[in-house]
């Protein structure tokens, strides 16, 4: 259960993740079923599957009983899907922060998706980051009626930086015994954290890297909750995610200007001729290796202040830079005024486009990766999809998914100096003979679900173990 699910209802990359993973598994083998809220959004998206009625919901609040319906559907992949349709909560526009009852729209989904595990006892619940994570806590309090064994719980943290933090009034619209709101329960400082729901009670905590595993169970990483990280370390594991190999596929992508493979490389040459072309770039004077981009959500956490610092010294090195996100307006403001100091040499795409993302993975020399944490990360998995070389600052998942001086550049510290160090490192790897090696490398490698899945496969095996009896 998740509060986004690919492509569906996305806020970012957590929707890809539990989509991904999801049909992964089902493909394995499995039956999977993917409970979510019933955004406005998502009932309206053209991709959204045919529905049915699947059963009341009524869920006792301080503000007034919640009465909705579960409804039913399967995704393209064969997975089930389960929609909370609430539409006092949910019917509304986007995901998140609208309507100021945050609390209660995420602490509901929780309520419903553990009393309907409770009524069909899965063999096990996964629940994503902190708007799923009430359910396991709230099941482990429930019945659970007609099951061999206790059903298997596994609490996955994609961003641990959110952890969920509401007044502690909000503690009554959970059902949960007061006793539970303390230190070594749901209290955080004195307010509700939704997060510890999952830490303290699952089977397992899976998280989307091994490197963020470790980093979760420091201060700088862990959002106030490292030391519980450190006390379940033993039942904390990292997974890397993979990415949808069959959606991002440079061989058969009808948005690129060609298309291309380790064995083609020739279409990549185009592609960087016509991405140069779109957005009226000049052909950077660095020569190979020096067009470099940045796609992504437009914040500090992203390093794109990092990188709005060190646009002029880029450029003033030999690149040409072509940036695509949203977010932050400062950021944003910065880089447009960039662009106005060098025309043709910096151009900034607002918003979100994903056919434009697809044919910068596939035209640009290099993918700039400031990130200053990342869990696990996306950008430069897709990077890699599509032969550009990731530059990245060395932190979480881009450490567990790039190897330094072959499938991509490492750098630290995160500065303006390291950023461009890095760059001239990865010009040096593509110039001449270099860059078809380079390129066939990356695009050799597997990026799939194919091995997360068997390993996600392996932890949810255990977590059913430890939950009794055999799998």
């Amino acid at each position: 259960m998740a509060s986004e699910l690919a492509p569906l209802a996305q806020a970012g990359g957590l929707g890809d993740a539990v989509g991904g993973v999801a049909a992964a598994l089902q493909a394995r083998g499995h039956d999977l079923c993917c409970a979510v809220p019933a955004y406005r959004d998502l009932l309206e998206h053209p991709e959204c599957p045919a529905l049915a009625p699947a059963g009341p919901v009524s869920l006792d609040d301080p503000d007034g009983t919640l009465r909705g319906r579960w409804l039913a559907g399967r995704l393209a992949s064969g997975v089930a899907l389960r929609l909370l349709d609430l539409p006092a909560l949910y019917d509304r526009p986007g995901v998140y922060g609208i309507g100021g009852d945050e609390a209660r729209r995420f602490i509901a989904l929780g309520r419903a998706a553990a009393e309907l595990a409770a009524a069909r006892p899965p063999d096990a619940l996964v629940a994503h980051d902190w708007p799923a994570a009430l359910a396991i806590c709230v099941l482990g309090s429930l019945p659970v009626r007609a099951a061999p064994r206790r059903v298997a719980t596994l609490q996955v943290v994609h961003n641990g930086a959110f952890i969920g933090r509401f007044a502690a009034g909000e503690m009554a619209r959970t059902g949960l015994p007061e006793r539970l709101f303390g230190p070594e329960g749901l209290e955080f400082y004195g307010d509700l954290c939704l997060l510890k729901a999952g830490l303290l009670f699952a089977d397992r905590i899976l998280t989307v890297s091994p490197g963020y595993a470790a980093e979760l169970q420091t201060p700088a990483f862990g959002g106030g909750l490292d030391g519980i990280y450190r006390a379940r370390g033993e039942r904390l594991l990292g997974i890397a995610n993979g990415i949808d190999t069959g959606r991002f596929d440079p061989a058969r992508d009808d948005a690129l200007a060609a298309r291309y493979s380790a064995d083609r490389l020739e279409g990549r040459r185009r592609c960087r001729e016509a991405l140069l072309d779109e957005l009226s770039l000049a052909a950077p004077p660095g020569g190979p290796g020096w067009l470099v981009a940045s796609i992504g959500r437009l914040s500090e956490q992203k390093g794109w202040d990092v990188l709005v610092r060190a646009i002029d010294g880029l450029v003033e090195a030999g690149a040409s830079l072509a940036l695509l996100g949203d977010g932050d307006e400062g950021i944003a403001a910065a880089l447009e005024a960039a662009s106005f100091r060098h025309p043709g040499r910096v151009r900034v795409a607002r918003g979100w486009n994903e056919p434009l993302a697809r044919r910068i993975y596939a035209g640009a020399d290099a993918l700039l990766v400031p990130s200053r944490f990342e869990p696990c990360g996306l950008v430069q998995l897709l990077a890699q999809r599509y032969g550009c070389l990731p530059v990245a600052h060395g932190v979480g998942g881009l450490v567990d998914t790039i190897e330094d001086g072959k499938t991509g550049v490492l750098f630290a510290p995160l500065s303006e100096d390291a950023l461009l160090d890095a760059v001239r490192r990865a010009a040096a790897l593509l110039d001449g003979p270099g860059e078809a090696r380079v390129r066939r490398r990356l695009l050799s490698l597997d990026v799939s679900w194919k091995e997360p899945a068997r390993r996600w496969e392996v932890a949810i095996e255990d977590a059913m173990r430890d939950a009794g009896g055999t799998v």
